[in-house]
């Protein structure tokens, strides 16, 4: 089994699902923290998608990034880690990559055209999610009766098309499932058991799973008390070759794959 680069995660928010936003100062300690607990990536994000979530403007938005992305720069350890940042503003994106950001993580998936626009001048990775709505809507969810691999499987078809026409190199993106976004509990948990069925149609892929609420099927545990829950599809998703993994506890993955792939 190949351990999956972990993604760690880097709330500048004070409406975190998981209760784990971070002031900018926090969030810069909280990032060297990630780090040394053996993040490959730090994924930073200033709005939050959880269902009911007031949307930002992209300058509300950067006025909270600015400040830690400029601080982590500065940190003698940054060039250890490539860093990301979640959004989903085109002009957020075009300020992020400017400061020397490497990936993209865009959550609506290039649903504003002038994201694919702003993409379309540089050379970064783009994670690119399913979803149907950002911030997520708790009754917005596909069909109970729905294939959701097979859903999954043409959204992929239609983001890489559409990254083609716009001048961006397919081997760019990195897809995300959209877990917990517009699926129900059942279905996000039918992407994590099936991620070997999406890996075999190629592409890199993320999982985005931690301590969300489809977990509720298997623990009834606050969203802040669930890694233990998140570390086990992390070994499933793993075994399917799931290339990252988008995670809240960077220590417990690193110690089990540790011991896992040695």
């Amino acid at each position: 089994m190949n351990r999956p680069a972990l993604m760690g995660i880097v709330n500048v928010t004070p409406d975190s699902f998981s209760g784990d936003g971070k002031l900018a100062e926090d969030a810069i300690s909280h990032a060297e923290r990630l780090l040394n607990a053996g993040a490959d990536i730090l994924d930073i994000g200033a709005e939050s998608t959880r269902p009911g979530a007031v949307p930002l403007t992209a300058d509300l938005e950067w006025a909270r990034l600015e400040p830690v992305l400029k601080g982590i720069i500065d940190q003698r350890w940054r060039s250890r880690v490539r860093l990301s940042v979640d959004t989903r503003h085109a002009v957020t994106a075009d300020r992020a990559l400017a400061l020397g950001v490497e990936i993209i993580n865009d959550v609506s998936g290039m649903q504003d055209p002038a994201m694919a626009e702003a993409l379309a001048d540089h050379s970064c990775d783009v994670v690119v999610m399913h979803a149907l709505s950002v911030p997520a809507e708790i009754h917005h969810v596909l069909p109970p009766d729905c294939d959701v691999v097979a859903e999954v499987l043409r959204w992929k078809v239609h983001i890489t098309q559409f990254a083609h026409d716009n001048d961006i190199a397919p081997e760019r993106l990195i897809y995300d499932p959209g877990i917990g976004f517009g699926k129900t509990a059942e279905q996000s948990l039918t992407l994590i058991e099936q991620a070997g069925a999406l890996k075999k149609f190629g592409g890199r892929w993320l999982y985005g799973h931690s301590r969300k609420s489809f977990l509720k099927l298997v623990s009834e545990k606050a969203a802040a008390e669930r890694d233990g829950p998140t570390l086990i599809y992390s070994r499933q998703l793993a075994e399917a070759g799931v290339d990252y993994l988008r995670v809240h506890d960077v220590a417990g993955h690193a110690e089990m794959f540790e011991k896992l792939c040695t």
